[in-house]
Protein backbone atom coordinates (compact mmCIF):
# COMPACT_ATOMS: atom_id res chain seq x y z
CA UNK A 1 0.00 0.00 0.00
CA UNK A 2 1.36 3.41 -0.86
CA UNK A 3 1.63 6.15 1.74
CA UNK A 4 -1.43 7.70 0.09
CA UNK A 5 -3.63 4.84 1.23
CA UNK A 6 -4.69 4.89 4.85
CA UNK A 7 -6.45 2.55 7.29
CA UNK A 8 -8.44 3.59 10.34
CA UNK A 9 -10.34 1.75 13.08
CA UNK A 10 -13.18 2.92 15.31
CA UNK A 11 -13.73 1.00 18.58
CA UNK A 12 -17.38 1.28 19.60
CA UNK A 13 -19.36 -0.33 22.40
CA UNK A 14 -20.33 -3.45 20.43
CA UNK A 15 -18.12 -3.52 17.33
CA UNK A 16 -14.91 -2.44 15.66
CA UNK A 17 -15.52 -0.57 12.41
CA UNK A 18 -12.76 0.13 9.95
CA UNK A 19 -11.91 1.09 6.44
CA UNK A 20 -9.26 2.03 3.93
CA UNK A 21 -9.26 5.35 2.12
CA UNK A 22 -7.09 6.95 -0.55
CA UNK A 23 -5.56 10.06 1.01
CA UNK A 24 -5.16 11.90 -2.28
CA UNK A 25 -8.69 11.40 -3.64
CA UNK A 26 -10.77 10.62 -0.55
CA UNK A 27 -12.05 7.46 -2.22
CA UNK A 28 -13.16 4.77 0.22
CA UNK A 29 -11.36 1.61 -0.88
CA UNK A 30 -12.77 -0.89 1.62
CA UNK A 31 -14.95 -1.14 4.73
CA UNK A 32 -15.27 -3.82 7.38
CA UNK A 33 -16.58 -4.60 10.85
CA UNK A 34 -15.93 -7.05 13.67
CA UNK A 35 -18.54 -7.47 16.44
CA UNK A 36 -17.71 -8.13 20.08
CA UNK A 37 -19.49 -8.20 23.42
CA UNK A 38 -18.38 -6.03 26.36
CA UNK A 39 -17.13 -9.09 28.26
CA UNK A 40 -14.80 -10.29 25.48
CA UNK A 41 -11.18 -10.47 26.79
CA UNK A 42 -8.86 -7.71 25.66
CA UNK A 43 -6.61 -10.09 23.70
CA UNK A 44 -9.60 -11.31 21.69
CA UNK A 45 -10.59 -7.72 20.87
CA UNK A 46 -7.02 -6.97 19.76
CA UNK A 47 -6.99 -10.13 17.65
CA UNK A 48 -10.24 -9.16 15.92
CA UNK A 49 -8.96 -5.64 15.29
CA UNK A 50 -5.73 -6.92 13.76
CA UNK A 51 -7.68 -9.40 11.59
CA UNK A 52 -9.87 -6.55 10.35
CA UNK A 53 -6.81 -4.48 9.44
CA UNK A 54 -5.34 -7.41 7.49
CA UNK A 55 -8.64 -7.86 5.66
CA UNK A 56 -8.71 -4.18 4.73
CA UNK A 57 -5.08 -4.28 3.59
CA UNK A 58 -5.82 -7.22 1.33
CA UNK A 59 -8.73 -5.34 -0.23
CA UNK A 60 -6.76 -2.11 -0.66
CA UNK A 61 -3.41 -3.43 -1.82
CA UNK A 62 -0.95 -3.75 1.08
CA UNK A 63 0.02 -2.48 4.54
CA UNK A 64 0.43 1.18 5.57
CA UNK A 65 3.19 2.16 7.97
CA UNK A 66 0.80 3.40 10.64
CA UNK A 67 -2.78 2.65 11.68
CA UNK A 68 -5.13 5.23 13.20
CA UNK A 69 -7.56 4.16 15.92
CA UNK A 70 -10.43 5.99 17.58
CA UNK A 71 -11.77 4.79 20.92
CA UNK A 72 -14.42 5.92 23.38
CA UNK A 73 -13.15 6.69 26.88
CA UNK A 74 -10.15 8.29 28.51
CA UNK A 75 -6.63 7.17 27.75
CA UNK A 76 -2.97 8.10 27.89
CA UNK A 77 -2.04 9.26 24.41
CA UNK A 78 1.69 8.57 24.67
CA UNK A 79 1.10 4.84 25.21
CA UNK A 80 -2.46 4.40 23.94
CA UNK A 81 -3.45 2.98 27.36
CA UNK A 82 -7.15 3.07 28.27
CA UNK A 83 -7.69 4.77 31.63
CA UNK A 84 -11.49 4.59 31.74
CA UNK A 85 -14.19 3.19 29.47
CA UNK A 86 -17.85 2.67 30.31
CA UNK A 87 -18.47 0.53 27.22
CA UNK A 88 -15.28 -1.55 27.16
CA UNK A 89 -14.25 -2.28 30.77
CA UNK A 90 -11.96 -5.14 29.73
CA UNK A 91 -9.73 -2.67 27.91
CA UNK A 92 -9.05 -0.50 30.97
CA UNK A 93 -5.35 -0.63 31.76
CA UNK A 94 -4.52 -2.04 28.32
CA UNK A 95 -2.48 -0.29 25.64
CA UNK A 96 -4.45 -0.27 22.38
CA UNK A 97 -1.29 0.73 20.51
CA UNK A 98 0.65 -2.27 21.79
CA UNK A 99 -2.23 -4.75 21.71
CA UNK A 100 -3.37 -4.07 18.15
CA UNK A 101 0.17 -3.48 16.92
CA UNK A 102 1.28 -6.88 18.25
CA UNK A 103 -0.99 -8.62 15.74
CA UNK A 104 0.41 -6.45 12.94
CA UNK A 105 4.10 -7.18 13.35
CA UNK A 106 4.64 -4.30 15.76
CA UNK A 107 3.48 -1.55 13.41
CA UNK A 108 2.66 1.80 14.99
CA UNK A 109 -0.95 2.38 16.03
CA UNK A 110 -1.94 5.98 16.79
CA UNK A 111 -4.84 6.33 19.26
CA UNK A 112 -7.28 9.22 19.76
CA UNK A 113 -10.69 9.83 21.32
CA UNK A 114 -13.57 8.67 19.11
CA UNK A 115 -15.39 12.03 19.06
CA UNK A 116 -12.19 13.82 18.06
CA UNK A 117 -11.50 11.49 15.14
CA UNK A 118 -15.15 11.79 14.03
CA UNK A 119 -14.65 15.58 13.86
CA UNK A 120 -11.43 15.04 11.89
CA UNK A 121 -13.29 12.79 9.47
CA UNK A 122 -16.20 15.20 8.93
CA UNK A 123 -13.79 18.08 8.31
CA UNK A 124 -11.79 16.04 5.79
CA UNK A 125 -14.40 14.20 3.74
CA UNK A 126 -17.76 15.13 5.20
CA UNK A 127 -19.87 18.19 5.94
CA UNK A 128 -16.83 20.35 6.73
CA UNK A 129 -14.69 19.46 3.73
CA UNK A 130 -14.61 23.08 2.54
CA UNK A 131 -13.79 24.50 6.00
CA UNK A 132 -10.39 24.71 7.65
CA UNK A 133 -11.91 25.14 11.12
CA UNK A 134 -15.06 23.61 12.61
CA UNK A 135 -16.57 21.88 15.61
CA UNK A 136 -18.55 18.64 15.61
CA UNK A 137 -21.23 17.99 18.23
CA UNK A 138 -22.93 14.61 18.46
CA UNK A 139 -26.29 14.64 20.23
CA UNK A 140 -26.75 11.16 21.64
CA UNK A 141 -27.02 9.77 25.17
CA UNK A 142 -24.58 12.54 26.00
CA UNK A 143 -23.00 15.26 23.86
CA UNK A 144 -19.69 14.38 22.27
CA UNK A 145 -17.54 16.81 20.39
CA UNK A 146 -14.34 17.58 18.60
CA UNK A 147 -12.59 20.69 17.32
CA UNK A 148 -10.52 21.19 14.17
CA UNK A 149 -8.54 24.44 13.90
CA UNK A 150 -6.74 25.36 10.68
CA UNK A 151 -6.88 21.76 9.43
CA UNK A 152 -5.39 20.38 12.67
CA UNK A 153 -7.19 18.37 15.33
CA UNK A 154 -7.17 20.42 18.53
CA UNK A 155 -7.01 18.42 21.78
CA UNK A 156 -5.15 20.85 24.05
CA UNK A 157 -1.98 20.26 26.11
CA UNK A 158 -3.69 17.74 28.38
CA UNK A 159 -5.70 16.08 25.63
CA UNK A 160 -9.08 17.08 27.07
CA UNK A 161 -10.08 19.90 24.73
CA UNK A 162 -13.23 19.40 22.70
CA UNK A 163 -15.38 18.10 25.57
CA UNK A 164 -18.11 20.47 24.44
CA UNK A 165 -20.84 18.54 26.21
CA UNK A 166 -19.36 19.55 29.55
CA UNK A 167 -19.43 23.27 28.89
CA UNK A 168 -21.50 24.74 31.72
CA UNK A 169 -24.31 26.85 30.27
CA UNK A 170 -26.68 26.86 33.28
CA UNK A 171 -24.69 27.86 36.39
CA UNK A 172 -25.45 26.28 39.74
CA UNK A 173 -27.66 28.59 41.85
CA UNK A 174 -25.81 30.23 44.74
CA UNK A 175 -28.65 31.96 46.56
CA UNK A 176 -28.47 35.20 44.63
CA UNK A 177 -31.86 36.68 43.67
CA UNK A 178 -30.60 36.49 40.07
CA UNK A 179 -30.12 32.73 40.28
CA UNK A 180 -32.83 30.27 39.39
CA UNK A 181 -33.98 27.24 41.37
CA UNK A 182 -31.77 24.18 41.76
CA UNK A 183 -32.70 21.38 39.33
CA UNK A 184 -31.51 17.92 40.36
CA UNK A 185 -31.70 16.68 36.78
CA UNK A 186 -29.04 19.21 35.75
CA UNK A 187 -26.40 17.51 37.92
CA UNK A 188 -24.01 15.92 35.42
CA UNK A 189 -22.22 12.59 35.94
CA UNK A 190 -18.96 14.52 35.45
CA UNK A 191 -19.68 16.29 38.77
CA UNK A 192 -20.64 19.68 37.36
CA UNK A 193 -24.07 21.30 37.23
CA UNK A 194 -25.77 22.65 34.12
CA UNK A 195 -23.54 21.04 31.47
CA UNK A 196 -24.64 21.37 27.86
CA UNK A 197 -25.37 17.64 27.59
CA UNK A 198 -27.84 17.84 30.49
CA UNK A 199 -29.92 20.18 28.31
CA UNK A 200 -29.51 19.20 24.65
CA UNK A 201 -28.59 15.51 24.45
CA UNK A 202 -31.13 12.93 23.31
CA UNK A 203 -31.51 11.86 26.93
CA UNK A 204 -32.14 15.45 28.02
CA UNK A 205 -34.65 16.02 25.22
CA UNK A 206 -36.62 12.94 26.27
CA UNK A 207 -36.66 14.14 29.88
CA UNK A 208 -37.71 17.65 28.92
CA UNK A 209 -40.47 16.30 26.68
CA UNK A 210 -41.89 14.16 29.48
CA UNK A 211 -41.78 17.11 31.87
CA UNK A 212 -43.76 19.15 29.33
CA UNK A 213 -46.33 16.36 28.94
CA UNK A 214 -45.21 15.55 25.40
CA UNK A 215 -44.13 12.34 23.66
CA UNK A 216 -40.56 11.37 24.47
CA UNK A 217 -40.21 9.55 21.16
CA UNK A 218 -37.82 12.00 19.53
CA UNK A 219 -38.67 11.36 15.86
CA UNK A 220 -42.36 11.80 16.74
CA UNK A 221 -41.57 14.96 18.72
CA UNK A 222 -39.53 16.41 15.84
CA UNK A 223 -42.19 15.62 13.27
CA UNK A 224 -44.86 17.32 15.39
CA UNK A 225 -42.60 20.38 15.59
CA UNK A 226 -42.32 20.40 11.80
CA UNK A 227 -46.07 20.02 11.35
CA UNK A 228 -47.26 22.99 13.38
CA UNK A 229 -46.53 25.81 15.80
CA UNK A 230 -47.43 23.92 18.94
CA UNK A 231 -45.76 22.91 22.21
CA UNK A 232 -43.40 20.50 20.43
CA UNK A 233 -41.98 23.26 18.23
CA UNK A 234 -41.67 25.58 21.24
CA UNK A 235 -39.81 22.93 23.24
CA UNK A 236 -37.35 22.18 20.43
CA UNK A 237 -36.85 25.90 19.87
CA UNK A 238 -35.92 26.19 23.56
CA UNK A 239 -33.55 23.22 23.33
CA UNK A 240 -32.09 24.81 20.20
CA UNK A 241 -31.39 28.00 22.12
CA UNK A 242 -29.53 25.98 24.75
CA UNK A 243 -27.52 24.37 21.95
CA UNK A 244 -26.76 27.84 20.61
CA UNK A 245 -25.50 28.86 24.03
CA UNK A 246 -22.89 26.11 23.88
CA UNK A 247 -21.93 27.03 20.32
CA UNK A 248 -21.56 30.70 21.22
CA UNK A 249 -18.81 29.76 23.68
CA UNK A 250 -16.85 28.18 20.83
CA UNK A 251 -17.36 31.24 18.65
CA UNK A 252 -15.94 33.47 21.36
CA UNK A 253 -13.01 31.25 22.35
CA UNK A 254 -11.90 29.88 18.98
CA UNK A 255 -13.55 32.10 16.35
CA UNK A 256 -15.21 28.97 14.95
CA UNK A 257 -18.12 29.81 12.68
CA UNK A 258 -18.93 26.37 11.25
CA UNK A 259 -20.69 23.68 13.26
CA UNK A 260 -21.56 20.12 12.28
CA UNK A 261 -24.26 18.32 14.25
CA UNK A 262 -24.48 14.53 14.34
CA UNK A 263 -25.80 11.78 16.59
CA UNK A 264 -29.31 10.36 16.79
CA UNK A 265 -30.95 13.54 18.04
CA UNK A 266 -29.04 15.43 15.36
CA UNK A 267 -31.77 14.26 13.01
CA UNK A 268 -33.93 17.00 14.52
CA UNK A 269 -31.45 19.72 13.53
CA UNK A 270 -33.93 21.36 11.16
CA UNK A 271 -36.22 22.20 14.11
CA UNK A 272 -33.37 22.87 16.57
CA UNK A 273 -31.47 25.23 14.26
CA UNK A 274 -33.86 28.25 14.45
CA UNK A 275 -33.41 28.49 18.22
CA UNK A 276 -29.66 27.92 18.00
CA UNK A 277 -29.25 30.63 15.35
CA UNK A 278 -31.43 33.02 17.34
CA UNK A 279 -29.23 32.62 20.41
CA UNK A 280 -26.01 32.93 18.40
CA UNK A 281 -27.24 36.19 16.88
CA UNK A 282 -28.15 37.54 20.31
CA UNK A 283 -24.76 36.67 21.80
CA UNK A 284 -22.63 37.33 18.75
CA UNK A 285 -19.07 38.42 19.44
CA UNK A 286 -17.16 39.80 16.46
CA UNK A 287 -18.07 39.65 12.81
CA UNK A 288 -19.10 36.77 10.62
CA UNK A 289 -22.15 34.54 10.42
CA UNK A 290 -22.19 31.07 11.96
CA UNK A 291 -23.43 28.09 10.00
CA UNK A 292 -24.91 24.93 11.50
CA UNK A 293 -25.18 21.87 9.24
CA UNK A 294 -25.91 18.15 9.65
CA UNK A 295 -23.13 15.58 9.67
CA UNK A 296 -22.89 13.55 6.47
CA UNK A 297 -20.53 10.61 7.11
CA UNK A 298 -22.62 8.74 9.66
CA UNK A 299 -20.82 5.80 11.28
CA UNK A 300 -17.90 6.14 8.82
CA UNK A 301 -16.77 9.44 10.36
CA UNK A 302 -14.79 7.79 13.17
CA UNK A 303 -12.67 5.42 11.12
CA UNK A 304 -12.16 8.00 8.35
CA UNK A 305 -10.86 10.51 10.90
CA UNK A 306 -8.70 7.81 12.50
CA UNK A 307 -7.23 6.96 9.09
CA UNK A 308 -6.40 10.62 8.55
CA UNK A 309 -4.87 10.70 12.03
CA UNK A 310 -2.24 8.23 10.87
CA UNK A 311 -0.87 10.97 8.59
CA UNK A 312 -1.03 13.70 11.22
CA UNK A 313 1.86 14.84 13.36
CA UNK A 314 -0.59 15.04 16.30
Amino acid sequence: MTDQRLIGLDFGGMSIKGGAVDASTGEVLARGMRPFAPDVPAEEIFSRAAALVLELEAAAGGPPQRIGLGCAGLFERSTGTVLASANMPNLVGESLSVGVGRGLGGREVVVENDANVAAFGEQWLGAGRDEDSMALLTLGTGVGGGIVLMDELFVGPGGNAGEIGHTVIFPRPSGSPYDGPFHEELVCPCGSYGCLERLVSASAAKRRARTAGLSDDLPTLAQAARDGDGPERRLLHEIGRDLGSGLSTLVTLFDIQFFVIGGGFGGALDVLRPGAEELLNEQRYGSGASRIVPATLGSDAGWIGAARLSLSSH
